[in-house]
């Protein structure tokens, strides 16, 4: 046999050993992700896989199970129950251009959820998807949804179909729905949603990178028009540091005669010690909350809270404005806490620097506001404009470049910075804890409130009533 056919059968034997290999691996590894998840502990996860039937092959494989989504946190017992999804999959093992393999699924509500949700879609397998395991190992999934349709007890639900998708990689989660119409009619509300849109992609959801939006078209009711809503959110960290945009922006809205138009508020949270971001959102999600910590958690806490705080951070509304049919509005503010020590006392009277304005012009600036603001020295009319302004740095306060008394805004920074430490000292600050203790003797008081005005240790009845002069108070009973 000549060398080039031979190295063309060698080649062809690998290839054919490859593409027998893929099945084999994909499907062992399906079958271990799985039984992996249907025997974690029900207590350390929101989603829960139980009832397990997974029936492994070499080409494809099949199963079904039972998902329940639950909020482990709630004190509720129904949303601790949680709800019961039925799902049934199919999986093809064979490699194509999409990824390792491709799969289909369809879910089923079980309990008083089939219910309701036959009722909305005529069946209680409407939601449904088709995806495929990337070569990158990220699991993408369409989500779908029939049209909606209910109408009872005067009222109707009608919606158009709608579509989703899901990613899910190992620190990426990727969602998105959209909505074309849907409308809810009854005697005593009417509301027409159009071109709903929502979506997320996290590239690091433990650190809560990555972007998410909502968006709608138009939103009609019977007293009022809202058309361009969108609110985005960024979230990005750099060199340790995570900073966090929230732009919000509305076209048009209009209520009975008055319209606000080009509505824009951005807000921007810079600058956050991502390590210790990252370690407060483990833990609160972990623990479910202060309450249910370990002393050794909370001390973690306390050392991740007093790291964040010691870094320093900024919060900044970039963006105020909006504009009616006469008149407008703008501003802006801006709160900056200074690095500090780690190991000196917080002082937030010393750390914090604050700055803001804010300019009202045409009918938003009415008589009586503008009267009240000229009179206690915190606005500046200009024409048909309303100025204010303010800044605080080191305990001088200026409102309009004017030095004004920061007696109240010096006194609520000093609450601040006790309660910040004893957070940080784990303990109950001294006004929370009479407030507290106030609060329970008065509940006290009202379960029985014959208690706080007899004595336990009255004579009995029968006993002898001493003469009006001769009775005295008892040591510490209540009057």
């Amino acid at each position: 046999m000549k060398t080039s056919h031979k190295l063309a059968a060698i080649a062809g034997a690998f290839c054919l050993g490859a593409t027998l290999a893929v099945p084999i691996w994909t499907s062992r590894q399906v079958d271990e992700r799985l039984q992996a998840w249907a025997q974690k502990p029900a207590h350390q996860s929101d989603v829960q896989l139980r009832k397990l039937q997974h029936q492994a092959g070499f080409l494809s494989s099949s199963g079904t199970a039972e998902l329940v989504v639950r909020s482990r946190c709630s004190d509720d017992a129904d949303e601790q129950a949680g709800m019961v999804v039925q799902v049934s999959y199919q999986i093809s093992h064979l490699p194509r251009p999409s990824g390792l393999n491709a799969f289909s699924w369809k879910m089923s509500p079980q309990g008083e959820a089939a219910t309701a949700f036959k009722a909305l879609f005529g069946t209680q397998d409407a939601l449904t998807g088709q995806g495929y395991l990337s070569w990158s190992r990220q699991i993408e999934s369409d989500v779908r949804l029939p049209a909606m349709s209910l109408a009872e007890g005067g009222g109707s639900i009608e919606a158009s179909p709608s579509l989703g998708a899901l990613t899910v990689g190992d620190k990426r989660v990727a969602f998105s729905w959209n909505l074309d119409d849907a409308q809810l009619r009854s005697p005593d509300f009417v509301a027409r949603v159009q071109g709903l849109a929502l979506s997320m992609d996290l590239d690091n959801w433990q650190r809560g990178t990555g972007t998410a939006s909502f968006k709608v078209q138009r939103i009609s009711t019977r007293d009022s028009t809202l058309e361009g809503l969108s609110i985005e959110s960024t979230s990005s960290e750099k060199d340790g540091r995570l900073d966090s945009v929230l732009r919000q922006h509305l076209d048009r809205i209009q209520a009975g005669q008055r319209e606000v138009k080009d509505v824009a508020f951005d807000l921007a949270l810079r600058g956050m010690h991502a390590d210790s971001v990252e370690k407060l959102t483990q833990l609160f999600s972990q623990s479910c909350g202060i309450e249910r910590m370990t002393q050794a958690e909370r001390q973690v806490m306390r050392d991740a809270m007093r790291t964040l705080i010691s870094q320093g951070m900024s919060l900044h509304l970039d963006k105020l404005k909006g504009r009616s049919t006469q008149g407008a509005l703008e501003g802006d503010l801006a709160i900056t806490l200074k690095p500090a020590n780690q190991s000196s006392a917080i002082r937030m009277a010393e750390l914090l620097t604050t700055s803001g304005h804010v300019t009202l012009q045409g009918d938003l600036v009415s008589p009586d506001l503008r009267q009240m603001a000229t009179a206690m020295g915190w606005g500046r009319i200009r024409q048909d404009s309303l100025e204010s302004s303010f800044h605080y740095e080191r305990g001088q306060l200026k409102i309009l470049d004017k030095l004004v008394d920061a007696t109240g805004l010096q006194h609520a920074l000093a609450v601040a910075d006790t309660v910040i430490l004893a957070l940080l000292e784990d303990r109950v600050p001294p006004d929370m804890a009479t407030r507290e203790l106030e609060d329970q003797e008065q509940a006290e008081a009202e379960s029985d409130p014959e208690e706080a005005f007899v004595d336990d240790t009255a004579p009995d009845a029968t006993e002898a009533t001493p003469a009006p002069e001769e009775t005295q108070a008892a040591p510490g009973r209540s009057v």
